[in-house]
């Protein structure tokens, strides 16, 4: 499990996360300097084959290093890629931090998410900063049902959510549907709220795989599993490609009512890994429909699951 060091610089405070070793044997294969040379390679993802080349090495001694690396917990198997009929295994480092602390040294708790989480969340992350605009309702009446958008304090769970994968920077993050101009929609966008409060999200309702009616009593409609969706609890979360900037993604958010939208952002808070496993009539869609829950009973939704 990663800790986390409080780094102090004048003013300024940063948290570093390291990994906790209480056995220095355990960093030995670092002292080599092959061994340092093939794990400071791997702070990015990388196989044997490709750490050869760029070493200009034999594979099967590379092999050597990474295997001691990975049996004293210090990178860790990512996946498998074939190539030219081999199967390609992909390795990261852990942590690139250490810390050797003896039994008696206590860490504090800090709600600081793991690198791993944070990899999930690109292209709206990257390299620890945010790289999307959100993109709220406006509270005055506007577009063409004069409505008056009363999602964007859900919108604060999501910020708290994104903030701790953050360095806090770049202020403001967000924008009113009304204050969205041409680069804005080229880029990375986060869409809270439905198409008939956030005329972003109108703009790209039905481009989404699941979309909401507006035609029908704001209905949720899955293209996917062919369902229609008429709780008020019930929402959607999607991510497409920004059909107006290739490379670029739109997230969205949004539910039939206040209680649905609530739902859908509690299920990229709570639940982010399991949205990424796709729709399960097409896993390679990341499209889900949730229902919300008040599970203790005070009238607010505290709860969500993934319907499809």
């Amino acid at each position: 499990m990663a800790k986390y060091f409080l780094l102090k610089s004048g003013k300024r405070s940063e948290v570093a996360p390291v990994q906790l070793f209480k056995d220095p044997s355990k960093l030995k294969v670092l002292t080599s300097e092959l061994g340092w040379k093939i794990f400071t390679m791997l702070a990015e993802p990388g196989c044997p084959m490709d750490v050869a080349k760029k070493l200009g090495m034999h594979e099967q001694k590379i092999y050597y290093y990474i295997n001691k690396l990975k049996e004293n917990g210090l990178i860790t198997e990512l996946g498998t890629e074939q190539r030219h009929g081999a199967v390609a295994k992909f390795y990261q480092a852990v942590q690139e931090s250490f810390v050797v602390a003896s039994g008696n040294v206590s860490f504090s708790r800090l709600s600081i998410k793991s690198p791993e989480k944070s990899r999930l969340l690109h292209p709206f992350i990257n390299n620890g900063k945010l790289n999307t605009t959100i993109v709220v309702g406006s509270p005055d009446p506007h577009g063409p049902w004069k409505a008056r958008a009363s999602d964007a304090c859900c919108a604060i769970d999501l910020a708290l959510f994104l903030g701790a994968f953050t360095a806090g920077e770049n202020l403001p993050n967000y924008k009113l549907d009304t204050e969205v101009r041409e680069d804005t929609l080229k880029g990375n966008m986060v869409l809270i709220g439905g198409p008939t409060a956030n005329m972003i999200t109108m703009k790209h309702n039905k481009e989404f795989p699941i979309y909401i009616d507006v035609d029908h009593e704001k209905n949720i409609v899955s293209t996917l599993s062919k369902k229609t969706y008429t709780a008020d609890d019930s929402g959607i979360v999607s991510i497409i490609e920004n059909p107006e900037s290739p490379g670029k993604k739109i997230l969205m958010m949004a539910g039939k009512r206040f209680a649905g939208t609530r739902a859908a952002i509690l299920a990229v808070v709570t639940k982010f890994d399991e949205f990424l496993e796709g729709n399960k009539f097409d896993k390679g869609v990341k499209a889900r429909v949730v229902k919300g829950y008040d599970i203790d009973g005070d009238g607010v939704i505290d709860t969500a699951e993934f319907l499809e």
